[in-house]
């Protein structure tokens, strides 16, 4: 019997471990904040400006980084859609003038600089566009912890998922789709506490 209640308690302890509960599929926001967080490593990508975006620009700030291209359709639009719901509530409070929006474009042969400054164009002029050489993506899309076009299910990020990267340039998180801007917002806002 006690070793029973041993197993029952030891049972009930993992699941009330953060990442370690088992998902629940009718939730509406999906946030992964179960690791403590690694670096991102140096790189250098150009932005919608033609000015380059390194991970220096990633320090004193809180960064949210879709991966996409603007070919992508449906997920980075709700991403970027969220997102500027997310900047329209925090927009009267001084956390926004610490939180950035970097979308990366994975495709540098049709994503220019212009053509990312369309795309953004009809979201929030604050938000950041930047693509790179295909072997500093890779190399980034590693340190993010990201596998691009993998399911949700695998607990990995996938077109129109956001990683959260702290103002260390550390990866503290993950937001996954379907987004709904209160909830969103709100676990940006704890995530920023739990640093």
């Amino acid at each position: 019997m006690k070793r029973w209640l041993a197993w029952l308690a030891a049972g009930l302890f993992a699941v009330s471990l953060p990442g370690l509960a088992p998902a629940t599929h009718n939730e509406s926001q999906h946030t992964d904040l179960s690791s403590r967080g690694w670096p991102v490593g140096d790189f250098s990508l150009t932005d919608q400006n033609g000015r380059a975006f390194t991970q220096a620009q990633l320090q004193g700030r809180w960064t949210l980084v879709l991966l996409g291209d603007t070919h992508c359709g449906a997920p980075c639009g709700a991403a970027l859609t969220a997102l500027t719901g997310m900047y329209q509530r925090i927009s009267t409070t001084q956390k926004l003038a610490t939180t950035q929006v970097l979308f990366v474009s994975l495709d540098p042969q049709r994503d220019t600089p212009a053509a990312l400054r369309r795309y953004l164009a009809p979201y929030d002029a604050r938000f950041m566009g930047a693509t790179g050489r295909p072997e500093t993506l890779a190399r980034m899309i590693d340190d993010l912890g990201a596998k691009p076009g993998v399911p949700p299910a695998s607990n990995a990020a996938y077109p129109g998922s956001l990683i959260l990267v702290g103002p260390d340039a550390t990866v503290r998180g993950q937001f996954l789709p379907p987004f709904d801007v209160p909830r969103l917002t709100a676990a940006y806002l704890k995530a920023r506490v739990r640093k």
